[in-house]
């Protein structure tokens, strides 16, 4: 008798079991979710970028003399402040004086023997090649006289800009040869600032507006900028150098070498333009979409917006399809469908930090 009642039990249960297994599950618009409502917010006519830059002098020149010799006078120090036509260094000038006088007594002596012939010349008394020679001759020793005043002339070593003395590599009385650097002067006239700019922002330069840069170490102040140039290339780290010039008068305190903040600012070409964040945006069949929350009826339905540049803190700048009044849901937008139901999240009060409560 047991067994044929076990028989049976399994063939009651089998209903319950095909029913339970064929019940209809809810569809995701039966749902009611909640999410996270946000109206667009007006985008910014401009947009800043922070980089790090180094201030440099405009120029150095390495001053060196045309002329060798023992070094009679080095006044300048590394440090100091010349001014253009400053004396640096002088060479010892007494060979180059005995030089000049040699030239000038050679020059004169000749040239009261041209003197002579071109009257000659006039008279009809001397032949044309005889003073042509002699012409040849006065011109020689004309350009020779002529090279002795430069070179006693060279003998001074003098600033050709205002500037700092960076290094100074002799002392006096050593030996100076032509052409070896005696000092190193930095042209302060204008510091230039350079920073290394991204890829992103360097396809953006046609949008440059303004720059300036700041010393938080010095002031608070900032300093205006001005583009004077960037390299076309990049370097290997895809990075495009670009060269500012800054006044020295801003601030007498800073001084090549220094590290400072640069600003760039941008203008943002679509004007009117609205933000949202990056999550609110989907794609769905080739069109750029977002919901968009129906208060009247706790609904969302789909709506096709046109984006533009990517913007600061996760944002992306819409210039089409939206108005400030919309609200737009931001997050959890791949689980809806067109006409859910939808219940948007009140936001945590100021004394319920995170939310938690």
């Amino acid at each position: 008798m047991k067994k044929p009642l076990a028989r049976l039990v399994p063939l009651v249960l089998l209903p319950a079991i095909l029913s339970a297994c064929t019940a209809r599950e809810p569809a995701p618009s039966d749902v009611t979710r909640k999410v996270k409502l946000e109206r667009p917010a007006r985008a910014p006519d401009f947009t800043e970028r922070l980089f790090s830059g180094k201030v440099a002098e405009a120029s150095g020149m390495n001053l060196t003399f045309r002329v060798g010799g023992p070094l009679e006078c080095l006044p300048v120090r590394e440090g100091d402040f010349v001014r253009e036509g400053q004396l640096i260094a002088r060479v010892d000038p007494r060979d180059y004086e005995l030089q000049l006088s040699v030239a000038q007594a050679r020059y004169e002596q000749h040239r009261s023997e041209f003197d002579r012939l071109t009257e000659l010349k006039q008279r009809g008394s001397v032949s044309d090649n005889d003073y042509e020679k002699a012409a040849g001759g006065e011109r020689m020793l004309a350009a020779q006289l002529q090279h002795a005043r430069n070179q006693l002339e060279d003998t001074r070593l003098t600033a050709p800009f205002p500037g700092y003395i960076q290094s100074v590599r002799y002392r006096e009385g050593e030996m100076a040869d032509a052409g070896m650097p005696v000092a190193t002067l930095l042209d302060v006239s204008a510091y230039t600032v350079e920073a290394d700019l991204p890829l992103a922002l360097f396809v953006r330069r046609d949008d440059f507006d303004s720059f300036w840069c700041r010393q938080p170490l010095l002031s608070d102040s900032l300093y205006p900028l001005q583009l004077t140039g960037y390299q076309v290339k990049a370097d290997n780290s895809q990075l495009f150098r670009a060269r500012f010039r800054l006044d020295p008068g801003a601030d007498s305190r800073i001084a090549p070498g220094m590290p400072v903040g640069i600003t760039v600012r941008l203008a943002n070409g679509q004007l009117g333009a609205l933000t949202l964040p990056l999550s609110a945006v989907f794609n769905e069949q080739g069109q750029t979409c977002v919901w968009i929350y129906d208060p009247a009826t706790s609904t969302v339905r789909r709506r096709e917006v046109v984006t533009g540049n990517l913007e600061a803190g996760g944002r992306i700048r819409i210039t089409g399809g939206l108005s400030p009044e919309d609200e737009v849901v931001v997050s959890g937008v791949r689980a809806l469908q067109a006409g859910q139901a939808v219940e948007p999240l009140q936001e945590a009060a100021e004394t319920n930090v995170g939310g938690l409560l």
